[in-house]
C-alpha cells in the first residue's frame, strides 16, 4: 500500500485533541454553541448506539455554511466522551484530491486499520464523512458500508441537491435530515455567548406552543388566546435578552435578518465581507453542484454559470415569477430555468412555493421564489444597487425569513395565491380543514389583504407592530414574537 494512502487511513481515527480543535474557535479557544438540531442528532446516536434503533445512517444536507460539519463533529465529541466508541472521520474532498476514491479507502481502512472485513465487527463503532458527494459513487459505496457494517453508526454531510438524488436504494437506509440557517434564538445564543459569555434560551417548549396556537387552531379566538396564554413566556425571553444586550446600540432584529442567519458568518463584523462570502458560497453551488447534478443526469455542464448567476440577479428583484416574462429578461430558455430552479431549491439557495389551489393551478401559474437566507438576497441585491436598497426590497427579506420559517416548520403545506383581481396575502397555510392566510410586513400593522378571501383566519405579522392584537378577520403578531418558532 503506497504511503498517502496509508497517510490517510491513519489519520482518520478521532481523538480527544483533534475533536477539540473542530469544536472550538481557534483564536478565542471557545466552545461553538450547539444548534437545536443537535439534540435529535444525539438522540438518533443514542437510539441507535444504546438500543440498536434505527436510523443509523444519518445525512446532513443544508445550504453550505448552516454548521453541518461542526454539528457533526460535536455529536463525535458527545459519543467519544459518554459512549467509549471509536470513532473514525473521513474528509471525501481531502480523499478526491488524493486521487482515491471512497469504496478505495474503506477497503484500506479493513485491512490496515480494523484487520478485518466491515461483516465480521461486532462492537460498535462510528463513522463521519464530510463533503461525502465529492466521490462520484458515494450512493453505492455507503450502501455497502451499510448492509455490511451492521454495528455501525453513520453521519455524513453533503450537498442538498445531491443527497437528495441519492438511489432508492440507498434512500431507504439514509435519514436525511435538512439543516437550516439559525432560528432566531439560535442567533440569540451564539450571539450572547461569543460577545457577552452568557446563554440566552426561552422557556421549555415555547416554539412549538407558538407554533400550535397560530397554525392549528380551529378559530382566531383560539388562536388568539393560546398566544395570549404564553405571552408571559415571550416578555420573559425577551427581558433577558435585553437585559444581556443593554447599552447595545445594533437592531438584534435586523442584524439576524441581514447578516448573521447563516452560522459560519456570524464572527465577521464588516458587511461587505459577509456578501463576498455568499457571492463565493452561490458560486460554488454553481460551479460545483451543478455540474455533478447534470452528470448524474447523464448529460455535460458547460456554461451555465453565467447564466444561474443572472438568473438569481433577476430572481432577487422579482415577486411571483413567470416562465415566459423571466425567459425574455434573462435570455435563458424555460426549460432551462426550470432546470435551474430545480436545482437551486434543492441546494436549499431558494424556497419555491407553488400556486394555492388543484393540479391544473399548481402546473399552469405563476410560482413564488423566496431565498433560504434573507442575506442571499441582499448580498446580490447591494451587488446591483451597492448601500441604495428600497424599502420594498428591503421587505422581502423580511418575507425571505418567515418563508424560511414556515418551510421549515410546515413543509410542503404552504402555498401562494396568484389571483390579479384582487389583493392577497404572502401565504396560504393548509392546515385543518379550512386554510389560513399569513401576511409579512417591515411596519405595517393593518391589512385588508384577508378581507375577500375565505379562510380560517389571518395572521399579520409585522416588525410594526408591538403587542398581539385581533380583529374581525385576523391576529397582529408582533413579528419577534413569530421568530421564537
Amino acid at each position: 500500500m503506497d504511503k498517502i494512502l496509508e497517510g490517510i487511513l491513519l489519520s482518520t481515527k478521532v481523538t480527544k485533541s483533534v475533536i477539540e480543535t473542530r469544536i472550538r474557535h481557534s483564536i478565542t479557544g471557545k466552545k461553538y454553541p450547539k444548534r437545536i438540531f443537535y439534540i435529535l442528532l444525539k438522540k438518533y446516536a443514542d437510539d441507535f448506539l444504546t438500543n440498536g434503533y434505527e436510523p443509523r445512517m444519518i445525512g446532513l444536507a443544508g445550504l453550505r455554511g448552516t454548521g453541518k460539519t461542526t454539528l457533526m463533529w460535536q455529536i463525535a465529541e458527545y459519543i467519544f466522551k459518554n459512549k467509549e466508541i471509536p470513532v473514525y472521520f473521513f474528509n471525501v474532498d481531502i480523499i478526491k484530491t488524493a486521487s482515491y476514491s471512497l469504496f478505495e479507502v474503506l477497503q484500506g481502512f479493513q485491512k490496515i486499520i480494523l484487520k478485518k472485513e466491515f461483516r465480521k465487527l461486532q462492537e460498535p463503532i462510528v463513522f463521519l464523512f464530510d463533503e461525502v458527494h465529492e466521490d462520484a459513487e458515494w450512493a453505492k459505496t455507503l450502501k455497502i458500508l451499510y448492509d455490511e457494517a451492521r454495528t455501525a453508526f453513520i453521519v455524513c454531510t453533503g450537498s442538498s441537491a445531491l443527497l437528495i438524488q441519492q438511489t432508492a436504494d440507498l434512500a431507504r437506509r439514509m435519514k436525511i435530515e435538512r439543516v437550516y440557517p439559525f432560528k432566531f434564538i439560535e442567533f440569540i445564543t451564539a450571539k450572547s455567548f461569543y460577545e457577552r459569555e452568557e446563554k440566552i434560551f426561552p422557556e421549555r417548549n415555547l416554539s412549538n406552543e407558538i407554533k400550535n396556537a397560530l397554525f392549528f387552531s380551529p378559530t382566531l379566538n383560539d388562536a388568539y388566546e393560546g398566544i395570549q396564554k404564553i405571552s408571559n413566556k415571550i416578555e420573559n425571553y425577551f427581558n433577558k435578552v435585553n437585559k444581556v444586550f443593554s447599552g447595545y446600540k445594533g437592531n438584534l432584529i435586523s442584524e439576524y435578518i441581514k447578516y448573521h442567519n447563516i452560522p459560519s458568518f456570524l464572527e465577521y463584523r464588516e458587511k461587505s465581507a459577509i456578501f463576498d462570502s455568499i457571492l463565493e458560497l452561490l458560486k460554488r453551488v454553481i460551479n460545483e453542484d451543478v455540474p455533478k447534478i447534470k452528470e448524474n443526469a447523464g448529460e455535460k455542464s458547460v456554461g451555465e454559470n453565467e447564466k444561474i448567476l443572472k438568473l438569481l440577479l433577476q430572481l432577487a428583484i422579482s415577486d411571483e415569477i413567470n416562465l415566459d416574462t423571466l425567459s425574455q429578461k434573462t435570455g435563458i430558455k424555460k426549460d432551462e430555468i426550470e432546470f435551474f430552479l430545480d436545482i437551486l431549491n434543492g441546494s436549499e439557495v431558494v424556497n419555491i412555493f407553488n400556486p394555492y389551489g388543484g393540479k391544473e393551478a399548481r402546473i399552469w401559474k405563476n410560482k413564488k421564489i423566496f431565498f433560504m437566507s434573507p442575506s442571499i438576497r441582499l448580498s446580490l441585491l447591494s451587488s446591483i444597487y451597492g448601500d441604495r436598497i428600497t424599502k420594498e426590497m428591503e421587505g422581502k427579506l423580511y418575507e425571505d425569513i418567515v418563508a424560511m420559517y414556515i418551510r421549515r416548520i410546515l413543509d410542503n403545506n404552504v402555498m401562494i395565491l396568484t389571483s390579479k383581481n384582487i389583493k392577497k396575502p404572502d401565504f396560504v397555510i393548509e392546515t385543518m380543514e379550512k386554510p389560513l392566510l399569513l401576511e409579512v410586513g417591515i411596519s405595517k400593522t393593518t391589512s385588508d389583504q384577508f378581507s375577500n378571501i375565505d379562510c380560517r383566519y389571518g395572521i399579520l405579522v409585522s416588525n410594526g407592530i408591538k403587542e398581539i392584537e385581533k380583529n374581525k378577520k385576523y391576529l397582529k403578531l408582533p413579528l419577534k414574537w413569530f421568530l421564537l418558532m
